[in-house]
């Protein structure tokens, strides 16, 4: 590493920009690329994030090994396993077996248990009903609205990124190759995957539906909001009656694919729905509602609020009903325990992050008067 200028121990930049033109470092823009810079000048200075700004605490004597923390303490597979990845395997074998010509095909973000969709049973077949209006089920099962919206964002992130890694380990191995595109229906009946120029002609309109009503992005996460949305964005397009994410994969690799032996799926399938039961759970469990109230003297004082931490059975009850053959009681948790080591942990934060301040003013003190 070659600096020829320095920076300034006690002074905050503006952000890593500024720093590389300080020490005359080429910039380039990307995560991989800012990540890269960070890590060079990290060897010679020990730097405090602040927003999107760094404040320099200290200047090494010598220049300092960063430690690799992914490196050696991963395996690339988590609490899940491989297991999705034996399920895709089975059942893109299951593809070529059927037609071996067919090697480009498409399925929905979510396995269904439904002859419509992708045939690995993740999620039942009520589980669309949860999508389409989980009020209406909460109303029939006498459960707060908010458990089942939250239940049912919580249960689709966690499939949703198990299947991507899962997706994307096959592609590492040059198995497949896969996309995420847009898969539109028109009032005609035709159906098919749209091209870039669709695809920007639905973001564009989309753009111009926010605009009108004021739906953004994030309320677009209630499914009866993101339908009542569809339909005007629809509506500025001729003729499309419906569009939908889906997953585009192309098989590369059939020879290696036929390679897999894959025993005891059913087995494998458990497991994997057992594990996402007990991640769904936690994650209804564990989510809350902080609140904090500053005080002249001491540390702030924290109000975390956990809605759903009376509600294990009702989570579990979910579990049973939407994950397709999932009939376990997880409820391995002690809700006091967590609570109080959640609470600490909020508190520590907060004291750290005052610690931090002080030190801040400290040495711009310290700066001042050199």
């Amino acid at each position: 590493m070659i600096i020829t200028n320095e920076l300034e121990v006690g002074k905050k930049y503006k952000d890593l920009k500024v720093m590389c033109e300080v020490l005359n470092l080429e910039y380039k823009d990307g995560t991989n690329c800012r990540n890269a810079l960070l890590k060079q000048i990290e060897t010679k200075y020990k730097l405090e994030k602040q927003g999107r700004g760094y404040l320099i605490l200290e200047k090494y004597t010598e220049f300092k090994e960063i430690e690799n923390k992914r490196k050696n303490n991963r395996t690339g597979k988590g609490k899940y396993k491989t297991l999705m990845d034996s399920l895709l395997i089975e059942y893109l074998q299951d593809v070529i077996n059927i037609n071996e010509y067919e090697h480009n095909f498409s399925f929905n973000e979510l396995f269904l248990q439904n002859d419509e969709l992708i045939n690995i049973p993740i999620f039942s077949s009520g589980y669309k009903d949860l999508i389409d209006s989980y009020e209406e089920i909460a109303m029939k099962l006498d459960m707060k609205d908010k458990l089942l919206d939250i239940y049912r964002e919580k249960s689709y992130i966690t499939v949703k990124q198990c299947l991507e890694s899962a997706l994307t380990r096959l592609k590492k191995q040059e198995i497949i190759n896969w996309r995420k595109c847009t898969k539109v229906k028109y009032y005609s009946g035709d159906i098919f995957i749209a091209d870039e120029d669709l695809e920007l002609e639905i973001k564009n309109a989309e753009q111009e539906v926010e605009q009108e009503t004021g739906i953004e992005f994030f309320k677009r996460r209630n499914p009866v909001i993101n339908k009542a949305f569809k339909i005007k964005v629809c509506k500025k397009i001729t003729s499309l009656s419906s569009y939908w994410k889906v997953y585009d994969i192309e098989i590369l690799d059939d020879e290696k694919l036929a390679k897999f032996e894959i025993d005891n799926i059913d087995e494998i399938r458990k497991e994997l729905v057992g594990i996402f039961g007990i991640s769904i759970r936690h994650a209804l469990v564990k989510h809350k509602y902080k609140f904090i109230k500053e005080v002249a003297i001491g540390i702030p004082r924290i109000e975390i609020i956990f809605p759903f931490k009376d509600e294990i059975w009702n989570v579990n009850k979910l579990n049973n009903m939407f994950l397709f053959d999932h009939n376990k009681d997880d409820s391995d948790i002690t809700i006091e325990k967590f609570e109080e080591e959640e609470i600490e942990k909020e508190k520590q934060k907060l004291k750290k992050e005052k610690e931090q301040r002080k030190l801040e003013r400290e040495l711009k003190k310290k700066n001042k008067n050199k």
